[in-house]
């Protein structure tokens, strides 16, 4: 009788979706203990004690469906966060990046192009970062990400215990940064409040970011995934995907593995950096036409702009401000095995 009533209870709490898990969590736990009572005939302590079991798992569950899935979790932001929280946070972020290095470096901009010249209208690199800025506290995990990747969008990758280290390194870095939290408590603002939890944080941040997936046109290679996308460069054929990260683009043209043509356009972001759009060249012959990118703002502030806009607005502009400044973020998605993802995200104006 109590087996039934605390089951009854534990429905009750559950959401019609969770039904079955919570099923499953119950009777993986309480099947064995109650077939060896029937099998041996023991009663009294070790019955008690299945009691206890169950009251433990039952609280579990209940833990459980007060937590949101992933996809409910994207719905809600997407379905409570307004055009007016967009612009506050966005503000919010810009005024709490402290890692910001937007006036430690030279941005040569030199003559304008456009995406179709093949002129090199620069003689000179884009991007003059000293080595200071290179072992900035985020800056220096960040960059040790890169060589974790290969540009071939074909070519398999297969994470090493170092890799996973520095990626943990990462993720857990800029969690203590003002842009992130700034991210986390407006998530938590919105209901999502399992993202008090830090675990539950980490979690998150790895599932967008570093997710392994197949480009459709790559069959079952699981070869990309948002950060290397994004924040590095991918080749197709002769296509150059991602290239939006000023400092990726900065080690390139340090290899001398970057030929900048010149900007088409640019935007200041009042002291905090600018986004520019820019045509360059990588690898002496993969031409990227029209690349934009935000240029001296700080990892930890990029990913959280770029998280907000994936989980409140995916796949259409995202409104943002900095200092009555106003620009917007276009992401695009991808489903793999059936998980809403981040396929590429840019800054725009």
């Amino acid at each position: 009788m109590k087996i039934v009533l605390l089951l009854s209870v534990c429905f009750a709490v559950c959401r019609a979706d969770d039904l079955a898990h919570a099923a499953g969590q119950i009777f993986n736990s309480i099947l064995p203990n109650l077939i060896s009572n029937q099998v041996t005939g023991q009663q009294g302590n070790t019955a008690t004690n299945t009691l206890q079991q169950i009251g433990s798992v039952v609280g579990g569950v209940v833990d459980y469906a007060k937590k949101k899935s992933y996809e409910d979790m994207l719905r809600q932001v997407q379905d409570s966060t307004t055009d007016e929280d967009l612009l506050r946070v966005s503000e919010e972020m810009f005024n709490a990046d402290i890692n910001n290095a937007f006036n430690y470096i030279q941005v040569n901009l030199q003559g304008k192009t456009s995406p179709l010249s093949k002129n090199d209208e620069a003689q000179s690199n884009l991007l003059n970062v000293p080595q200071n800025v290179w072992n900035g506290p985020t800056i220096r995990p960040f960059v040790a990400l890169f060589d974790n990747y290969h540009k071939n969008v074909i070519r398999p990758e297969f994470v090493t215990p170092n890799e996973e280290s520095e990626l943990t390194t990462y993720i857990n870095t800029i969690l203590a940064t003002g842009p992130i939290r700034s991210l986390m408590n407006f998530l938590v603002s919105k209901g999502v409040t399992q993202l008090n939890e830090y675990p539950e944080q980490v979690q998150l941040l790895k599932k967008i970011w570093f997710t392994k997936y197949a480009r459709h046109w790559t069959g079952l290679c699981k070869c990309s995934c948002a950060f290397e996308n994004i924040f590095m460069a991918e080749l197709k054929s002769s296509d150059v995907l991602g290239l939006h990260s000023w400092l990726f683009f900065a080690q390139r043209e340090q290899d001398r593995k970057a030929n900048y043509l010149g900007y088409i356009d640019k935007l200041d972001l009042s002291g905090k950096g600018m986004i520019l759009k820019q045509h360059s060249v990588l690898s002496e012959t993969k031409d990227a036409p029209e690349v934009t990118m935000f240029v001296g703002t700080s990892p930890e502030l990029e990913t959280a702009l770029y998280t907000l806009c994936f989980m409140a607005r995916p796949d259409r502009p995202c409104k943002l401000r900095y200092n009555n400044i106003n620009f917007s973020i276009q992401t695009k998605t991808l489903k793999s095995d059936n998980v809403l993802l981040i396929d590429t995200a840019y800054p725009f104006y």
